[in-house]
């Protein structure tokens, strides 16, 4: 599958259907997992990347109905099929931006890689990622080159702050 050409440039997390929002948020809520779950199971690879795709699930689901609720609460009508069916794909960025990190710990899984390196690995690939998106959006606003560097320290300082405290309250 191809993405329309201007978003061909564009990072992973920013490549959605409904805004980057819930690419951002599936993103963060991945390397939060990721931080807890590796405290947990700290050589296991396999059990933080089912732990990261089975929340990611949850928290899509419970955005979609979160929304869908809002939606009939607010327009004070009943919930379609193709409005349900809109949710679901509104709201799969959550999902679909966890994927890598997910491939990145079956690298551990069966053995690629060391346990303790996939799950590095795929924290720093989530930070990269938010990297990626702070220096794109600075682009997109017509930000110079030391200002979408700041963007991209901000969003990757933020992504590894939100970890540690996640990390650090569990």
């Amino acid at each position: 599958m191809s993405l329309p050409r201007r978003h061909a440039r564009r990072p992973l997390v920013l490549r959605t259907t409904e805004g980057a929002t819930e690419g951002i948020y599936g993103l963060i809520l991945a390397m939060s997992v990721i931080a807890v779950s590796a405290e947990h199971d700290r050589s296991d690879a396999g059990r933080v990347g089912a732990a990261v795709l089975v929340t990611a699930l949850v928290f899509w689901l419970a955005h979609v109905y979160a929304h869908l609720l809002g939606f009939g609460v607010s327009e004070e009508r009943r919930l379609t099929r193709a409005a349900f069916a809109r949710g679901l794909r509104d709201h799969w960025s959550l999902v679909a931006v966890v994927v890598p990190l997910v491939l990145i710990l079956v690298l551990g899984a069966i053995g690629v890689l060391p346990d303790q390196a996939s799950i590095v690995a795929a924290t720093i690939g989530g930070i990269v990622e938010l990297a990626a998106a702070g220096g794109y959006a600075a682009i997109r606003r017509g930000a110079g080159p030391l200002e979408t560097a700041v963007s991209a320290t901000i969003a990757a300082a933020l992504g590894l702050l939100i970890v540690l405290l996640k990390a650090l309250v569990h």
